[in-house]
């Protein structure tokens, strides 16, 4: 992976951590079972408020989904992709492949989307992306599209939540420059 312009924005050590900020790195790692704080939410802890909203809207609209986990990672997957998000095409490709997404499913939704089975899964992740990509242009057809595949109510509105929570994840990481965390990268390369 190409490295990212360095900006000049800290990036906290874990160690340093005190108060709320020290709160929420270990509420990261319990939760997310992982023995260190993502990049992420180390370099947002410069700002108590964007870390504590950012672990709170991953909670909530990713970690609390109703969706199938490895569907809710390739709609954060194909919206990484498409913002060309180095950092979360990276976190969301380990979580799809921790979740057992295969390698060519992953490369399905980079190349060719039409190539995707099952049609619900190709269905859901079109409109996640025209969620995030084009949300003006969603009309009843674009509606009905997911719910003649069984998606519900609640389903449409957490895919449009998960649509919103890509597009933050990525400004957030591209906007600080936030470099892959060494774990994903060795992930990725083995």
């Amino acid at each position: 992976m190409a490295n990212l312009p360095v900006s000049d924005l800290p990036v906290m050590d874990e160690m340093s951590a005190t108060g709320e900020v020290k709160e929420i790195f270990d509420d990261v790692r319990r939760t997310l079972e992982i023995p260190f704080v993502p990049n992420i939410h180390r370099a947002a802890a410069s700002a108590p408020n964007v870390l504590a909203a950012t672990w709170a809207v991953l909670g909530k609209a990713f970690l609390s989904t109703s969706l199938p986990m490895p569907l809710a990672s390739m709609i954060l997957y194909s919206i990484s992709k498409a913002n060309n998000c180095q950092y979360c095409s990276a976190v969301h490709q380990v979580t799809c492949k921790n979740l057992g997404v295969e390698e060519d499913t992953l490369a399905i939704i980079d190349s060719n989307l039409d190539g995707l089975s099952p049609r619900r899964v190709q269905a859901i992740i079109k409109f996640a992306l025209k969620c995030a990509f084009d949300p003006q242009s969603l009309d009843a057809a674009a509606y009905e599209g997911v719910r003649s595949e069984g998606i519900t109510e609640q389903e449409i509105v957490e895919i449009i939540g998960l649509a919103a929570l890509g597009n933050y994840l990525d400004t957030i990481a591209d906007s600080m420059k936030i470099e892959v965390d060494d774990v994903f990268t060795e992930i990725l390369d083995s």
